[in-house]
Formats: C-alpha cells, sequence, structure tokens
C-alpha cells in the first residue's frame, strides 16, 4: 500500500497505532493531513488533537505525560517533514 494514498483514512486502532500502515497514531500521513485542512485555523487544530490526546492518555499507561503531549500536540508547531524527491 502506498501510504500517500488519499483513500486510505489512517485512523488510529484500539491500540493507539495507525489502522492503515501501522505507526504510531497520529502516524505522519495522518498528521500532514491535518496540515492542510487546518493550515489557516492552527488553534482549531489544537482542540482537536487535545480530543485525542485526553482520550489516549487513560489508554497508553506505558507512556508519561511528557511522551503523549509530544505524540499528539508537540509535532503541532514544528515544521513540516521535508518530502524527499524518488529518483527516475
Amino acid at each position: 500500500m502506498d501510504e500517500d494514498d488519499l483513500s486510505v483514512p489512517h485512523r488510529p486502532d484500539t491500540g493507539w497505532l495507525c489502522a492503515d500502515c501501522t505507526r504510531p497514531w497520529p502516524c505522519l500521513v495522518f498528521r500532514g493531513r491535518l496540515r492542510i485542512l487546518y493550515h489557516r485555523e492552527p488553534t482549531k487544530l489544537v482542540t482537536f488533537m487535545e480530543h485525542f490526546r485526553e482520550r489516549a492518555a487513560g489508554e497508553l499507561t506505558d507512556l508519561s505525560p511528557a511522551q503523549i503531549e509530544a505524540r499528539f500536540l508537540g509535532w503541532i508547531s514544528e515544521p513540516p517533514p521535508r518530502r524527499r524527491l524518488r529518483s527516475i
């Protein structure tokens, strides 16, 4: 599966891994989609992700509060990762 396939939702599974690419959720693909969707309203993005942070905090008991904060909110203020060009 191509992780850039926009038809794949990249939603969290019950263990807070991406059900589509199996990376910790929110995965890079989903983060990228949220950056596009909320690019003019970053405070709404924070509010949206705070909801998931609160739910995950009760379930991801092996992570510290700081790790949960970084995973669900810390990436929002970081610049998006640069994409590497594929050589032909």
